[in-house]
């Protein structure tokens, strides 16, 4: 029998702000957003301004649409291209979002805040498609049917994140944006990536930058290397760039580290994965 469909397709790459310009062109600047496709499943992985992009593609692809979109956070950079996703405007549709709750805020609450109304002239309510929530936390694992599985863990950033990793038909795509590592490979991590064959992770900085920003919950791509050949990951892929990075600093950053781990890749968004 004929193995499903998995593929990964990178709408947005950059952390904090989109930076689109002559200097981003290669790379992109829209923030965060990772397509999962497994077969006719959709999974969408953050909802930065690169879903934007995704909403108008699905609108040529498939109708009706139904995904499921896992939050990692609710930092801006992270969410603020939800209320320009077009499909979920769209009466038929349906989407599950799934994230964290914090402090006193439901995850619900969190993502309807952007959109109240002092901030966008449509509330979340008002969106014609249907749209559910799904609270997630550190340890979650979830069958999401068809033998595809989700797990999750908490990642080291400011108010807390989560990394997510997809599991289905021996084929494994582990997503970890907005963690800064520890003195030595964060244990939790290690087992959560093990054997993955495909590991995103949160290169905003290199090691020669990374003092001068302790404390803002980010990594670098050395680092990524090491926790990937601790794992075992068959596949690494840089994340999460720094807003301020040109494309020709990221043509330096990717063959630096493709000779210190030679199956590495700098995210790029149109960069399709196939698993």
């Amino acid at each position: 029998m004929a193995k499903r469909n998995f593929e990964v397709t990178f709408w947005g790459v950059r952390g904090s702000l989109p930076v689109p310009g002559p200097h981003t062109i290669k790379y992109g600047g829209n923030t965060s957003c990772v397509q999962v496709q497994i077969d006719q499943r959709l999974f969408i992985l953050d909802a930065g301004t690169g879903i934007y992009h995704l909403g108008q593609h699905l609108l040529k692809s498939q109708s009706p649409i139904s995904g499921e979109i896992f939050i990692s956070h609710t930092h801006w950079d992270h969410i603020q291209g939800f209320p320009f996703f077009a499909p979920a405007f769209i009466k038929g549709n349906r989407f599950i979002l799934y994230g964290q709750s914090k402090v006193n805020s439901t995850f619900a609450d969190l993502m309807k805040g952007q959109m109240i109304y002092q901030h966008f002239p449509v509330s979340l309510e008002g969106m014609g498609a249907r749209i559910e929530f799904h609270e997630l936390d550190n340890g979650s694992e979830m069958d999401l049917g068809e033998q595809i599985r989700l797990r999750t863990v908490h990642t080291n950033h400011p108010n807390g994140s989560l990394a997510y990793r997809l599991d289905y038909d021996g084929r494994s795509c582990c997503y970890i944006t907005d963690t800064e590592h520890y003195s030595c490979v964060d244990p939790h991590l290690k087992a959560f990536c093990e054997e993955t064959d495909l590991m995103i992770y949160d290169s905003n900085y290199t090691d020669e930058e990374y003092p001068r920003f302790l404390g803002y919950g980010h990594s670098t791509w050395q680092e990524g290397i090491k926790l990937a050949q601790a794992a075992g990951a068959k596949k690494l892929v840089l994340f999460h760039h720094d807003k301020a990075r040109s494309d020709e600093e990221m043509e330096k950053i990717e063959k630096e580290a493709q000779r210190c781990f030679p199956n590495c890749i700098a995210a790029r968004e149109g960069l399709v994965i196939a698993l």
